[in-house]
């Protein structure tokens, strides 16, 4: 039986998929785990020594591994190394005179009805 705290094999995950990451090691835990009551159950991390404070009192702090979606987590944990930004495709030239006419205007070709006060019907 393996430790439930160890990673999974290496293996792709939809951006759509929750899953455990541990942000020291960068890597997938698992997927994520569903209690009774429909919510996410807490996976905790290894547990660290127990440490003493200077009046002599133990002191334990429990960690649980951080959960999300595996293109947030991919994003925030880099774990597929470094990510390359999506850059802007289009140029000034391009967007200033469209920006002039409408306020508000999609580039994917979607037809969408200008805000601007000289199309309102009063």
């Amino acid at each position: 039986m393996t430790d439930p705290t160890t990673p999974e094999s290496p293996r792709k995950y939809k951006d759509d998929d929750l899953v455990y990451v541990d942000p020291e090691t960068k890597t997938v835990i698992g997927i994520v785990e569903w209690g009774k009551n429909d919510r996410p159950l807490s996976k905790a991390a290894a547990a660290p020594a127990a440490t003493t404070d200077a009046k002599g009192r133990r002191t334990f702090h429990r960690k649980f591994y951080p959960w999300g979606t595996y293109r947030s987590m991919r994003r925030i944990y880099k774990l597929e190394g470094k990510m390359k930004e999506a850059e802007p495709n289009k140029q000034l030239e391009e967007v200033l005179p469209k920006a002039l006419n409408e306020a508000f205007w999609s580039w994917d070709g979607e037809k969408q009805k200008s805000l601007a006060p000289e199309n309102q019907k009063v």
